[in-house]
């Protein structure tokens, strides 16, 4: 929504009437100016933020009040539209809008295009909008991929000179033919590596080595005997009593 200013002469103060209720009902905050008081309003109109909608009727390219208004609204923020041919030829963006056969109805080509025209005028005032989230998302994985690709080129980079300086670390020794070292063969002779002139002793070990445990032969172990730990039962100890027993017992024993 916007806030909106109407001026006009007094033959098109009826129009304006109709106009400033159904903006009002749109939420639109309206102010009408009509007659020579738009001298006063003027001055005070300069710096608003506001549509000012100027209608030209048969009275108004007359009037040195609706030319004023007409010369001195930035283009971006005027409203024209025409009850009768004939509006003035000023520095405009949009045409003027035809409002001849309008009777206050909401609705058709005329108001259509009086709504059009005012969302162009609120885009002017509305604060710039900050880019969307799908926006940044974007950017943010457009800058992942260029770091990756970034590492990626540094590492290609890094392997070739790598490999340079090895090569260009290994030497080679040339064989000399003769005392002078002039003429002959020439032979390569590759270094002993670093293995094989440096041999570092190797530290005792701290912990002294465990003797072998002693095998156990399972076959060569005596057999266990159990042994009778429970008490003599009531048919035993009767058969110990027995008299009968004890002589048959002394018998076998003297024969």
């Amino acid at each position: 929504m916007i806030d909106i200013r109407i001026v006009c002469t007094h033959d098109a103060a009826k129009v304006a009437e109709m106009l400033m209720r159904l903006l009002e009902a749109e939420q639109h905050i309206v102010r009408l100016t009509v007659g020579r008081q738009a001298y006063h309003d003027l001055e005070a109109n300069q710096d608003a933020e506001e549509a000012v909608l100027m209608i030209w009727s048969p009275a108004a390219p007359g009037q040195e009040y609706m030319l004023a208004w007409a010369e001195r609204t930035a283009a971006e923020r005027l409203v024209e539209i025409s009850r009768s041919p004939g509006a003035p030829k000023i520095n405009r963006q949009a045409p003027v809008i035809d409002f001849s056969s309008w009777r206050g109805e909401r609705g058709g080509r005329a108001w259509n295009a009086l709504n059009e025209r005012l969302r162009t005028v609120t885009r002017v005032f509305e604060p710039s909008r900050g880019p969307s989230q799908q926006s940044v998302m974007l950017m943010g994985l457009a800058s992942v991929v260029a770091v990756g690709g970034a590492l990626a080129l540094r590492m290609n980079d890094v392997a070739p000179v790598q490999t340079a300086q090895a090569s260009a670390s290994e030497t080679i020794t040339f064989a000399d033919a003769g005392d002078a070292g002039i003429g002959g063969a020439t032979t390569f002779a590759e270094p002993p590596s670093a293995d094989d002139i440096f041999r570092l002793p190797r530290a005792p070990a701290r912990l002294q080595q465990l003797p072998p445990r002693t095998q156990i032969i399972l076959d060569q172990l005596e057999p266990n005997t159990p042994m009778d730990i429970r008490d003599p039962t009531l048919l035993e100890r009767l058969q110990g009593l027995n008299p009968l027993r004890d002589i048959a017992r002394n018998g076998d024993d003297q024969t």
